[in-house]
């Protein structure tokens, strides 16, 4: 209770504002160390307290190879890399509860025992096994505040495990031995009985020989179509044969040759003969000679009958082969039509044949499987014999459990490390929260009895205070009782204000329909240049600007300005920028526009933003840049002596600069996007 009243009482300070600003600072600042101090102590004690009144905590730890054994016998082929999962049931069978009972009681033989609660459990949650991925080694852990009692728990441990590895394989390999046994004299038994129904179903069925191909019944079908696709050629070409021969016969062509028809090929050679006597004969003697003898008349008559006879003897001749076609093909056909027939009459036998057959091969393939299975266990068997020995567990002791020196956990100096971290953040967090609700009331400036000395009036707006500030840079804020370098006089007009290019920026951006207003005065013209500006002065293919009256020139007018004029008139002589009613704008309405943009842009102080002031903003930069002031006069007008002497003092040292060198116009027009 007192700690907290200390705290209300710090969190219910005065607040009342001290005139005196160094008193109210000491406050202040003693009022943040008593809050931090208070939250950084009401963290840190309690939290070291804590930190170091944790019992410590010690591991002991050892490390063994564990060669689970196989009660199975490997694979044939050789020995059979154990997998991991082996090796993890045996991890698991290290904190079993059984082994861990027998444990607990020869730690109490010991001295040593666990005190509060089932023993077995209590171990469980302190020992750990860890498997070394990739090895068959495990380290096992133990985690407690009595080092000697980890250090024997563990050795205990691994003796227990030993002797328990070597009782279970004696039991579980006879056990093995027997149901492999057992399992070799059912597969042999079944292997004989379907070795015997095998070879009666054969007998009784036909089903011969274990080949498709050998067996009577597929042999003689396979014969009949040998023969029937031979049939069917035969028949094929006979046909084809009586087809020739008939399309000859119609076309009147010889349908034979002589070698097929002896008495045919006889009167050839006599017709060839007596052709040949006649030739001879015409050679000799002249036609009138062969005319008037007779023997050439009768070998003539003669050649004119063996041609009659021959052409005679040649259609009997294509009649007797036609003939003989069709009988060709008929025999063909009638052969094709029994086999065919034969055939037919063997499907319904070779059907049921097929359906043997299948059943034969089932029961071969069963047998062949059951086969398989009797000598594999009988293959296991032998191996389960034969390797009794290689298959015993063994467990290696790499590093037995010493007794830890040290404490495991926990790490008192990091975690002391972490709670003064914590105090000291939530420390500063506190003395933060209490700051945001005691905040001064900003104190209200005196009432100025002086002002600064400000030039003459020369038609430029009032300059800003002097100063090495570079450009770009955040101006200094003018203080009207303030600098006493330039001398105190009665109440003159005031500064006017510099704006900052952040500031510049605020205020295009609010400005709206007046941004090209606002961007003219930025770009060094006066209000009532800005009034006196009309149609014709604007040259938006060339983005140039025609400022006329005592101070002429031509400004270059950037691309984002000219995006931001209004729309152009008919008229060349009308207002560049008028109000609602089309009439030029006033110099009041100038001033009012650019009030209201300070206002919506949230201007600190935005009734010192005034037309003057973004001229005046618009030559400081100019200057504080280092331009000659010599092109001064191209850029803004020509000022006068008294004003050039007061913009002197913005100027930096070294030589200054053409208006080719210097940026121009000022960042805030560029980046806003006007």
């Amino acid at each position: 209770m007192t700690l907290l009243s200390s705290l209300r009482s710090y969190l219910e300070l005065d607040v009342t504002p001290d005139l005196d600003g160094a008193t109210a600072t000491r406050r202040s600042n003693r009022r943040r160390l008593r809050v931090f101090l208070l939250v950084f102590l009401l963290v840190l004690v309690p939290g070291l307290v804590w930190n170091f009144m944790r019992p410590a905590e010690y591991m002991a730890s050892a490390r063994v190879q564990i060669n689970p054994g196989r009660v199975a016998a490997p694979a044939s082929g050789g020995e059979a890399a154990r997998s991991e999962a082996e090796l993890l049931t045996q991890a698991q069978k290290l904190t079993s509860r059984p082994l861990l009972e027998k444990v607990a009681g020869k730690l109490a033989g010991q001295g040593l025992e666990l005190s509060g609660g089932d023993a077995a459990v209590q171990l469980q949650r302190m020992i750990r096994v860890v498997p070394i991925t990739g090895t068959e080694v495990v380290e096992v852990q133990a985690v407690g505040a009595r080092p000697q009692q980890l250090a024997t728990a563990l050795n205990v441990l691994l003796e227990a495990y030993r002797d328990e590895m070597k009782a279970t394989f004696g039991s579980e390999s006879g056990e093995s031995l027997d149901k492999a046994r057992s399992e070799v004299e059912r597969l042999t038994k079944a292997v004989q009985e379907r070795r015997a129904r095998l070879d009666a179903f054969r007998s009784e069925n036909g089903v011969l020989s274990p080949e498709r191909d050998e067996n009577e019944a597929v042999a003689q079908v396979k014969g009949l179509a040998t023969a029937l696709n031979a049939a069917n050629e035969k028949a094929a070409q006979a046909e084809a044969r009586l087809l020739a021969l008939r399309e000859t016969v119609a076309n009147g062509r010889g349908a034979s040759a002589a070698k097929d028809d002896p008495t045919l090929a006889a009167m050839e050679n006599r017709a060839a003969m007596t052709r040949e006597e006649l030739r001879e004969m015409d050679r000799v003697y002249t036609p009138e000679y062969m005319n008037l003898d007779p023997r050439a008349r009768a070998l003539k008559t003669r050649l004119i009958e063996l041609e009659r006879q021959i052409d005679v003897q040649r259609v009997a001749s294509q009649q007797a082969a036609v003939a003989a076609a069709e009988q060709e093909r008929a025999s063909a056909r009638a052969t094709v039509e029994r086999l065919q027939a034969q055939i037919n009459a063997q499907k319904a036998g070779i059907q049921s044949f097929s359906s043997r057959f299948t059943q034969v091969k089932s029961q071969e393939d069963d047998l062949a499987q059951i086969e398989k299975a009797s000598r594999d266990a009988m293959e296991r068997y032998a191996l389960l014999e034969a390797s009794d020995r290689s298959r015993q567990p063994g467990l290696k002791l790499l590093e037995s459990a010493s007794v830890p020196r040290r404490p495991f956990r926990p790490d008192y100096l990091a975690d002391a490390a972490i709670v003064l971290g914590l105090a000291f953040g939530l420390g500063l967090l506190a003395m933060w929260f209490v700051e945001l609700f005691h905040r001064q009331p900003p104190a209200k400036a005196p009432a100025a009895t002086t002002t600064v000395i400000v030039p003459p009036q020369w038609g430029l707006p009032q300059q800003g205070q002097g100063g090495g500030v570079l450009p770009g840079a955040e101006p200094p804020v003018l203080s009207a009782s303030a600098p006493a370098a330039l001398g105190v006089l009665p109440a003159q007009a005031p500064i006017p204000r510099e704006l900052s290019q952040s500031e510049a920026s605020a205020l295009l951006a609010a400005s709206g329909d007046t941004r090209f207003m606002v961007a003219l005065l930025l770009m060094g013209l006066t209000a009532d240049e800005v009034t006196a500006l009309r149609q014709q002065d604007l040259d938006a293919a060339a983005g140039a600007l025609h400022i006329g009256g005592h101070a002429r020139r031509t400004l270059a007018v950037p691309g984002a300005v000219l995006a931001s004029a209004p729309a152009a008139s008919a008229d060349p002589a009308a207002p560049l920028l008028k109000d609602a009613s089309g009439a030029a704008l006033s110099t009041a309405d100038i001033e009012s526009m650019v009030a209201c943009a300070a206002l919506d842009a949230g201007l600190s102080a935005a009734a010192t933003v005034t037309a003057d002031a973004l001229r005046h903003t618009c030559i400081a930069w100019l200057v504080r840049q280092g331009l000659r002031f010599s092109d001064l006069a191209g850029m803004v007008g020509r000022p006068s002596a008294e004003a050039l002497a007061f913009y002197a003092e913005l100027a930096p040292d070294g030589p200054k600069r053409g208006a080719a060198e210097v940026e121009w116009p000022m960042p805030a027009l560029r980046e806003t996007g006007v």
